[in-house]
């Protein structure tokens, strides 16, 4: 068998160049790779390792002849080449959303939910779960294992990447101008985000948030089948380019010392124990960068309480776990 065709579509936007850039770490050869740009941008030619490749506008036959198509577009997007894609015979990855809430597409979690796809599933189409409900999920899987979950409630803090390229230049842009006494635009955001702090991510339907609204959503979907602790959630955007953060705290189902959560964690392998805090050793944005893990430190714990703080790279880890997945269902018959 040859090897697999990847396609990405939305390549040249944020979580679509790191997309290309965990295809190489992954050493999916250039003639195994395709680039479609968004219809809504202009096609350019990228970098992969030492070629330049260009971007092709998707057109009626475009994924015939490739095995997986990763989606990085705006949702209505997704939705109609998603469906493109699988009737000309590819595999779909779906990074926009648009299928998370689909109960007839598998909602993945890398470690928490890995066996989702060994059950059989209607159509090519697989969704990948809101990186910050991986992270989050990824914390509280082995806390709910041991002791049991009651309630938790996470506080997320997201960067200005969480909204693509123009969450960022807003960013640079706004601080520029504050720098220099000049009053800033705002356009992306529903505030200025320079120098300040949004309690939002994204629009509102009710008293969430879209961000509130994924995670409470995905979580029981991806938990469904057993008994759902309590579970809120509060976002927040911030004035930084990369990372998200989250503030945890959790009512586990006995008492618990914070160095058996410690031990716990550390033997976690999608997670990374970063948590002496008296040597300023703890989890932070900074510290995730191209890291697929979930860091977590400043773990304390009273009776059945526990508090915590954890970090990651919510791009590169959108990124690096659809290529991964590319790869497995491209492999598929």
């Amino acid at each position: 068998m040859s090897d697999p065709v990847i396609a990405v579509v939305g390549a040249s936007g944020t979580v679509g160049r790191q997309i290309i850039a965990s295809l190489q770490l992954h050493d999916v050869e250039p003639d195994q790779v395709r680039f479609f740009s968004s219809e809504r941008s202009e096609a350019e030619e990228l970098e992969y390792e030492e070629e330049t490749l260009p971007t092709e506008k998707p057109g009626p036959d475009a994924f015939r002849g490739v095995q997986a198509v990763i989606l990085a577009t705006p949702p209505d997007v997704a939705r109609r080449l998603g469906q493109q894609a699988q009737q000309q015979g590819a595999w779909v990855v779906d990074l926009s959303g648009a299928y998370r809430v689909d109960t007839t597409v598998p909602l993945v979690a890398p470690g928490v939910n890995d066996g989702v796809l060994d059950r059989p599933f209607a159509g090519r189409i697989v969704a990948i779960a809101n990186p910050a409900t991986q992270a989050l999920l990824s914390v509280l899987a082995p806390l709910r294992a041991k002791f049991g979950l009651v309630f938790a409630d996470v506080t997320m803090l997201f960067g200005t990447a969480s909204r693509g390229q123009e969450g960022q230049e807003q960013l640079s842009k706004q601080t520029a101008a504050l720098m220099n006494g000049k009053d800033p635009e705002v356009d992306v955001f529903p505030h200025r985000i320079g120098f300040n702090v949004i309690p939002a991510m994204g629009g509102f339907e009710g008293p969430l948030c879209d961000a509130e609204r994924h995670v409470l959503v995905e979580a029981a979907r991806i938990w469904s089948g057993d008994a759902l602790p309590a579970l809120t959630a509060t976002a927040l955007t911030v004035p930084t380019y990369h990372g998200l953060t989250l503030v945890l705290s959790a009512h586990l189902g006995r008492p618990v010392d914070a160095d058996g959560i410690r031990a716990l964690l550390k033997e976690e392998p999608g997670l990374k124990l970063l948590d002496d805090p008296a040597q300023n050793i703890y989890p932070m944005p900074m510290l995730t960068t191209d890291d697929a893990t979930t860091h977590v430190g400043r773990v304390r714990a009273l009776g059945t309480r526990v508090q915590l703080v954890a970090a990651t790279d919510n791009v590169f880890r959108a990124a690096d776990t659809a290529v991964d997945l590319a790869l497995k269902l491209a492999n598929r018959t």
